[in-house]
């Protein structure tokens, strides 16, 4: 099994908010401690507690707004599981992008162009390309900043599972979505700022927007 702390901020991997369990008695260990981890200033509300997953192969996918374009940007690549940031620096050949418009209807095609500039092919390709233009039309309707799937894991079984995902909405938008936030959390719908810190390594991926 695998458990999770549902905190509202990155980094929990590394701070230690996601471990592993053999049985039932290491988890409900492993769940103790982790409710009692602060990770970034946030005590967590809950753990999630999951199978362990039969991964194949890790990817990245995520949509930023480019500040500079003043367009929402394709991230994409086939080294998840780490930082976007880490494989920009060591590995860009492995990151593809993309803009689209938010006026103009969606167009699939730009998707599945930022996934095959990340050398992805074949079946996998158009898998990933419904599942990246579903992330995008998620980041347009919710007024987002950063939509970000990591680990976006390819199972032994040839399925498709989001991991680990990480969300940043606008902070003018938060009205809008008062809903929402509320649904999440209740103390979101009144905060004047989300805690969320994803977007400067997925900016700094893109090329420092």
């Amino acid at each position: 099994m695998v458990v999770k702390s549902q905190i509202l901020t990155g980094g929990r991997m590394k701070a230690g908010g996601v471990r592993f369990a053999d049985h039932p008695e290491e988890c409900e260990a492993l769940a103790r401690e982790i409710l009692a981890l602060e990770i970034n200033g946030h005590v967590p509300r809950g753990v999630l507690v999951a199978a362990k997953a039969a991964i194949a192969h890790e990817y990245y996918a995520g949509v930023i707004y480019d500040g500079v374009r003043k367009l929402p940007t394709f991230l994409f690549s086939d080294m998840g599981g780490i930082d976007i940031e880490e494989v920009a620096e060591r590995h860009p050949e492995h990151i593809g992008r993309g803009h689209f418009s938010t006026i103009l209807p969606h167009m699939d095609f730009r998707a599945k162009d930022a996934i095959a500039q990340a050398a992805v092919t074949g079946r996998d390709l158009t898998r990933l390309t419904a599942i990246l233009s579903a992330l995008a039309r998620l980041f347009v309707r919710y007024d987002m900043t950063l939509a970000e799937i990591n680990p976006l894991v390819k199972l032994e079984d040839g399925s498709f599972v989001a991991v680990d995902a990480h969300m940043a909405m606008e902070n003018e938008a938060r009205p809008r979505q008062r809903a929402l936030l509320a649904e999440l959390d209740p103390r979101l719908a009144r905060a004047s700022r989300p805690p969320c810190r994803g977007i400067t390594r997925a900016a700094r991926a893109y090329g420092g927007v």
